[in-house]
């Protein structure tokens, strides 16, 4: 799967710095809620949320490292929004 193509066909260079940037945000926001919540002692139903942000967190930085840096935003989004709603309950 190239990528690189689909990346400067459909996205501009200042566009995927701020998906760039914008993803190196919400992975350090993400970050933040899990040292928040890493003391507690979580539900099963919110370990499988934990394990679920992990999950989009990794994706996100091997979508970093593929070039796709939409797909990063994304993943990392998701995993922000999760980690959000644990910190929160």
């Amino acid at each position: 799967m190239d990528s690189g193509g689909q990346l400067s066909a459909g996205v501009s260079d200042g566009e995927a710095s701020h998906q760039r940037e914008s993803t190196s945000r919400l992975l350090h926001l993400t970050d933040s809620n899990l040292k928040a919540i890493s003391g507690r002692t979580l539900t099963p139903d919110q370990q499988d949320i934990l394990r679920q942000v992990n999950m989009y967190v990794q994706q996100s930085r091997s979508a970093i490292g593929d070039g796709d840096f939409v797909r990063a935003r994304n993943l990392a989004l998701k995993a922000h929004l999760l980690s959000d709603a644990l910190v929160h309950r």
